[in-house]
């Protein structure tokens, strides 16, 4: 059976939950205790680290004393969500440590933001249309072709263009380590 998109109704596609549920609605589960039950009345409680916001999925963490456990509950399947604990901070350290690298966990808060904004200048000063992105501002964008992430050095670059990757990693490289003072 071949569908043509000219077949699917645009009322079909507004269908989706994505189209009319707001992705404040999922933020307000990341980094809390909830307790998930599924349509089959299994319960699922743990820590959520991430929610898809097209499957409805949930990354959930339980962390014990000797090990750690990711469960994932498919959104399909999800019946209510309960949230259990509020307290964010504890669980995101835990996250960190999980999912940033050493590089990344060996600088102090003041250190990234201080190289934030040394590489912002930077780039700045090579006329890149700079821009800050993320939830608190910590991915630096240029022209949303390239995104750069804590702690801001080469390696951190990201973009589906090589080309245009490789000249600023390049840049990056080649930062003189004064340039701040020019």
């Amino acid at each position: 059976m071949n569908i043509q998109m000219s077949d699917i109704k645009n009322e079909d596609v507004q269908k989706h939950p994505i189209f009319h549920k707001d992705p404040e609605q999922w933020m307000q589960y990341i980094n809390k205790e909830v307790l998930v039950v599924t349509e089959d009345e299994s319960e699922w409680t743990g820590w959520v680290y991430t929610v898809d916001p097209v499957s409805e999925n949930i990354v959930l963490f339980v962390f014990e004393e000797d090990r750690t456990k990711m469960e994932v509950v498919m959104g399909h399947a999800i019946r209510t969500i309960t949230i259990l604990n509020s307290e964010t901070q504890t669980h995101k350290d835990k996250f960190d440590q999980l999912f940033k690298t050493a590089e990344q966990r060996s600088f102090s808060e003041e250190e990234i933001e201080k190289r934030r904004h040394v590489l912002k200048l930077w780039l700045v000063k090579n006329l890149l249309p700079v821009s800050a992105t993320g939830d608190n501002g910590e991915i630096l964008s240029i022209s949303d072709a390239v995104f750069i992430e804590p702690p801001y050095g080469p390696d951190n670059c990201r973009s589906t263009n090589e080309i245009i990757l490789g000249r600023i990693q390049g840049l990056i490289k080649n930062m003189p380590a004064d340039h701040e003072s020019w």
